[in-house]
């Protein structure tokens, strides 16, 4: 046994019998962490305002050959992101954030690209960038990391390339088709257009802050969402809840 130190942002908390907290970190060098933070319900004294959700964290900790969670012994505050979610929207998107990580990061298994990809989206969220495109930006990232993102010039059902990008279409688990397929299947496919074709080159270039498009082509259940969330989503074999909430957030008609 013995006491380990990294940096991670806090993911989620949840409560363990009347006074303790079981928190998940995604840390820099030891992937996903989860462990017991002991009396963090009962005082805030040991702990503070440090285990808020998305706040950049140093944790230290006790391990033990056979423990599932790791025992909490410390965790001190590097930068906290907690005033900026009093906003709903930015609230919301710091949720999607946290869920996507949660389902992506393993145990023991570092990956310092997320992991630099988060304090980017967090910074551009802070810098009051257009929400839903640091959403976007974020999604693009997570999958073009992890070797997922999908190919805009061959079909996903007969594999026939696809010469021109406005004739790729995304259906509704985010896979891209060809117009044939589109057609096949009965025109239930969304066309890629010049706000998505546009995001998908500045996103592969620029920084989150730096992205020129139409903020209509990032908008909740758009294509640009339906093609990355729905690859996510179907990659983690799970649906991500907390985008109801930014859907919410983010104005009438958005929700659903």
């Amino acid at each position: 046994m013995g006491q380990l130190t990294d940096e991670g942002y806090v993911l989620r908390t949840q409560p363990l019998g009347d006074a303790d907290l079981i928190v998940s970190f995604f840390t820099l060098g030891h992937g996903k962490l989860r462990g017991v933070a002991r009396s963090a319900r009962r005082s805030r004294k040991r702990f503070g305002s440090a285990l808020e959700p998305l706040t950049h964290v140093r944790v230290a900790w006790t391990d033990a050959p056979g423990r599932e969670l790791v025992r909490i012994e410390g965790v001190e505050n590097e930068r906290s992101f907690a005033a900026m979610q009093s906003e709903p929207a930015l609230q919301a998107a710091c949720a999607v954030i946290s869920e996507v990580c949660a389902a992506f990061a393993h145990e023991e298994q570092p990956d310092p690209p997320a992991f630099r990809l988060v304090g980017a989206v967090l910074n551009a969220l802070e810098a009051r960038v257009d929400v839903a495109t640091v959403v976007r930006y974020f999604e693009y990232w997570m999958l073009r990391i992890h070797g997922l993102l999908p190919e805009l010039d061959a079909c996903g059902r007969c594999s026939a390339p696809i010469v021109a990008p406005e004739a790729a279409y995304v259906e509704a688990a985010g896979q891209v088709v060809c117009r044939s397929c589109d057609t096949a299947a009965g025109h239930g496919g969304r066309r890629l257009g010049p706000g998505e074709l546009a995001f998908f080159a500045d996103a592969r270039v620029h920084p989150p802050d730096r992205i020129a498009i139409p903020q209509t082509s990032a908008r909740p259940h758009g294509t640009l969402e339906v093609l990355l969330r729905g690859t996510l989503e179907s990659f983690a074999e799970a649906r991500f809840r907390s985008y109801r909430h930014l859907a919410a957030a983010l104005g009438p008609g958005s929700a659903g």
